[in-house]
């Protein structure tokens, strides 16, 4: 966030550029929120709430907000909002008072820095409420652009009615609802610098203006076409605001009224309110932050607080809701903006402009401010929208296209609700793990932050989804400015789209703002369902997954002598945990297992088997092959290997080897509690085999041996001279207990 002295020296640097943006800005801002008010259907005396909010967002909250260059106003997003909220709630007074109740809560969720709360709503949840922000958009503001009049209807009833109002339109009004769309379409697409440099909706209504005046003219305000007459009627074809004929407070503002505020419609509308204000002004802030042209970042809490804080002070003088909105915005960006002193300017050129040249505004045919939210709603929910939610993954596409119909049937509140139980529906499914496992992870968040040399190493287990991302974010601040962190999911079963997303946004504003470096490894042996680099990650399960060149032997090498094959990954290894090896060994998962027997008696399995070494756990990852014999018999407990130099040391240190044989011992190093029994368990037929095959690590924790290779992955070959290792080692077992020791 910028000082108090950086802001006043970018002014006294850029205040030209500043001015003219803020000119260009005030012109784009004044008709849409014109638009805005009228597509609520509010009545004439309450059509200036949108410019009130334009006013306020631009002169109030540019004083207080924490961004510089995002234009702040009324949102095209909360239309449908308010149009339900009429119908709950019955009056524009009492819709005042909850704009105002949602800038209260607003203005506490910044204050005690909860901006963060917002990523607890999944990327394609918020996709699809404003899709369907969009789809509602579109739905209601057609007919009116089309000169034809429908009663009430619910949002789907008016997606349904379009065609029907087509072929009853208005072909006056329609010439112009459409050639404005063409403006707004063929826009972006035009090179010339002039045409270019001025803003669409501002050519929109230089032509729309004369085009009504000539068709009224033309026709005398009426034709017939088809065998249908068509009025021009100027009373309701052009906006229309009464104006005070005093400076008498009573007639410029309309005040809330709270009197339904122990109504739950009433709160229904608040909740809706807030979250749509606090979502877009989120969202729009750091979309902002990657065109700012001087690089600056929001403080987010700041920039909620600040809205919410506007919202109040616009509630109470009868305006809507203040966002930041990231169209606008972009204008003004793009006309050389620097400072919050462009929003200042449109603010105060919006007031000078409703007050000085109304009569001027009152000339704009609806139609054409129609085409402009009509063209805002399209593309909030274009097939663009659709078809880039799947090149995320049909997850997405789902979530997407759930939440999208689910808040059109519904409400706003309750479909991101149905959005987000959806989206941990098809996390449970895609990380294939049971529902009281997967909640567990989702409760309690497992991050492991560790120092490891020259860098931070982060890894996480379990499932790193939506709902990590608050914890993740508040780990993350611990980590200074000018060093390395890596972010190590090679144990994660499940990471979603939202947590991808929020790593590598966080890395790069690592990278760019602190002089940091930032690297995401452990992805490699997880399924997707898309090429796009944040689908959702999940470890491998036998499904839809192709058999790799060792995992097809290993399946035709236990079909071959009817064991079973299971290559998918296993999560239970608590078996495995009381053993001496893993004890500082954290298992994470079995794989590619092969279970057998050995007499149809003594059942075996062999796994690859990934476990975390030793003090460097948050970084050193391992995979090995091993053999786990359940024995019928009760062995001592205990672990042998092969005799180093360095375990030789450590033995004449601490004294923990069994003396057994003495040139057994100067090969091999047997450890255990239970001396006696172990060092009688160790006859010389055992001690002979074990002579013979010095390659294994072998250790027993009662009825359970284990037999593997240090931190090998064993071909198949290796494999079977496994298995037909542990079928003899079993046998001198057997022999072991029944005839003991022969040592002297």
């Amino acid at each position: 966030m910028s000082s108090i002295k950086d802001i006043s020296s970018n002014i006294k640097q850029y205040w030209r550029k500043d001015i003219l943006a803020g000119f260009s800005v005030s012109l784009v801002a004044l008709p849409l929120s014109l638009g805005i008010a009228i597509a609520m259907n509010l009545p004439p005396e309450a059509l200036l709430a949108g410019v009130f909010a334009a006013i306020v967002g631009g002169v109030f909250t540019s004083i207080v907000r924490s961004g510089s260059v995002s234009i702040n106003g009324p949102s095209p997003a909360l239309i449908g909002i308010v149009v339900s909220g009429m119908g709950v709630l019955g009056a524009w007074e009492y819709m005042l008072a909850a704009f105002i109740c949602a800038g209260v809560l607003q203005a506490v969720f910044g204050i005690f820095k909860l901006g963060g709360l917002a990523d607890f709503i999944p990327s394609s949840v918020v996709q699809g409420m404003m899709a369907a922000i969009g789809v509602i958009i579109l739905a209601g503001q057609i007919h009116p652009g089309l000169g034809v009049e429908i009663g009430k209807m619910n949002d789907f009833d008016k997606l349904m009615a379009i065609p029907n109002s087509i072929a009853h339109m208005n072909p006056l009004i329609a010439i112009i609802f459409f050639n404005s769309l063409f403006i707004l379409a063929i826009h972006p697409q035009v090179t010339n610098r002039f045409i270019k440099y001025v803003p669409a909706p501002i050519w929109l209504v230089l032509l729309a203006i004369p085009l009504y005046m000539f068709f009224q003219f033309y026709t005398g305000g009426q034709t017939a076409i088809l065998g249908k007459t068509h009025v021009l009627n100027p009373t309701k074809d052009l906006i229309y605001f009464p104006l005070p004929s005093s400076l008498n407070i009573s007639e410029i503002f309309l005040f809330p009224n709270f009197s339904k505020i122990s109504s739950i419609g009433f709160w229904v509308v608040v909740i809706s309110v807030f979250l749509v204000s606090t979502i877009e002004t989120l969202g729009s802030a750091k979309a902002i932050d990657n065109i700012d042209p001087l690089k600056r970042k929001t403080d987010l809490n700041k920039d909620v607080t600040a809205m919410g804080l506007s919202t109040i002070l616009s509630g109470f003088i009868g305006g809507l809701p203040i966002i930041a909105v990231i169209a606008r915005s972009s204008v003004n960006i793009n006309h050389g903006a620097m400072t919050r002193l462009s929003n200042f300017v449109h603010g105060t050129l919006i007031l000078l402009f409703v007050f000085l040249l109304s009569d001027h505004i009152m000339l704009v045919p609806k139609a054409a401010l129609m085409a402009i939210l009509v063209y805002t709603g399209y593309k909030l929910a274009s097939p663009k929208v659709f078809k880039d939610a799947g090149l995320k993954g049909y997850e997405q596409f789902l979530i997407l296209t759930i939440t999208l119909v689910s808040t059109l049937m519904t409400d706003l509140n309750r479909g991101i609700l149905i959005g987000i139980l959806f989206t941990l529906v098809i996390h449970l499914i895609r990380s294939h793990l049971t529902a009281k496992l997967f909640f567990k992870y989702l409760s309690k968040p497992n991050f492991n932050l560790a120092r490891i040399d020259d860098h931070y190493h982060l890894k996480v287990k379990g499932v790193a989804n939506f709902t990590s991302i608050i914890k993740l974010r508040k780990l993350l601040k611990g980590v200074p400015e000018n060093d390395q962190i890596v972010f190590d999911f090679s144990r994660t079963r499940l990471i979603d789209f939202s947590m991808l997303e929020f790593v590598n946004s966080w890395g790069k504003d690592y990278q760019s703002d602190q002089n940091g470096k930032y690297e995401v490894i452990g992805l490699d042996e997880h399924l997707t369902t898309s090429s796009h680099p944040y689908t959702i990650h999940a470890l491998p399960q036998s499904v839809g997954k192709p058999l790799s060149k060792r995992q097809s032997q290993l399946r035709d090498y236990a079909f071959k002598n009817t064991w079973v094959f299971e290559p998918n990954i296993n999560w239970n290894t608590d078996y495995l945990k009381s053993n001496k090896f893993f004890e500082t060994r954290p298992i994470e998962y079995l794989k590619n297992k092969v279970v057998g027997s050995y007499q149809n008696e003594i059942s075996w399995e062999i796994v690859d088997i990934t476990f975390d070494e030793g003090a460097l756990m948050a970084a050193e990852v391992h995979n090995m092959t091993m053999l786990s014999i359940r024995f019928n018999g009760v062995v001592p407990n205990f672990e042998l290997d092969k005799e180093r130099i360095f375990s030789r040391l450590l033995d004449l240190a601490i004294k923990e080897d069994i003396s057994i044989e003495e040139d057994f011992n100067s090969r091999f190093s047997v450890k255990g509690n239970n001396k006696a029994d172990i060092k009688h368990f160790f006859n010389k037929d055992l001690r002979n085999f074990v002579n013979q095959n010095d390659k294994y690590h072998i250790e027993s924790n009662q009825n359970v041996i284990l037999i593997f290779r240090y931190f090998r992955v064993m071909s198949i070959t290796e494999i079977k001279e496994l298995v037909l290792f542990g079928e003899q080692l079993t046998k001198q077992f057997h022999n072991s207990l029944n005839n003991p020791t022969d040592n002297p």
